[in-house]
């Protein structure tokens, strides 16, 4: 019965655990106690933690690429802009539940995992890439992306703040006007 469990099921136990956590509650024995199940249904979708761990990685890389770019394609610049904090406000609520990946659990990861790091550097200057491109202009860019990461941080110290951000998202949308001509974002 307990293999009935599905591999996403195991996903979203483990996307929680990191976020509530961090690595170190990633643990079988934890996961399986929080979804009432034995360890042996791990085993029929993970050949071990690591393969897990990876796991979770893996589809927080992807997610740019596979979720948020290809809906940004063919905008202009200001459409991608409104889009990209509309789709950011839906996706936070459902890190938290850990339906998604979780910038804050991927991040507080990487402080302790030079390895972990390494990707996620990648990853964010990827996401970077995507915002010169939506906005046009690097400080803004980074202005745009240091707000995200207080934002995140915030999340993890002050119970609640994060129900802020669709607030914080439409004054964000304030500090970059429309632009006097306006351009489509390119395509990769």
């Amino acid at each position: 019965m307990d293999k009935d469990l599905g591999k996403d099921d195991w996903l979203k136990a483990a996307r929680l655990a990191l976020l509530q956590g961090g690595v170190e509650a990633v643990r079988v024995e934890k996961l399986a106690r929080a979804l009432n199940v034995t360890k042996g249904s791990f085993y029929w979708h993970f050949k071990d933690r690591e393969e897990l761990l990876d796991s979770l990685l893996r589809e927080w890389e992807k997610e740019l690429a596979h979720d948020i770019i290809p809906r940004l394609q063919g905008r202009r610049r200001r459409d991608a802009l409104v889009l990209l904090l509309r789709l950011m406000v839906e996706r936070v609520p459902l890190g938290e539940k850990g339906i998604l990946p979780s910038d804050a659990a991927m991040f507080t990861w990487a402080s302790v995992s030079p390895a972990v790091a390494r990707r996620v550097n990648r990853a964010e200057r990827n996401r970077i890439e995507l915002l010169k491109r939506i906005i046009g202009d690097p400080q803004r860019t980074e202005i745009l992306y240091l707000v995200w990461l207080g934002f995140v941080a915030r999340g993890q110290r002050v119970s609640g703040s994060r129900r802020q951000f669709p607030q914080i998202a439409h004054a964000l949308l304030k500090l970059f006007p429309p632009p006097t001509r306006r351009r489509k974002l390119a395509r990769n």
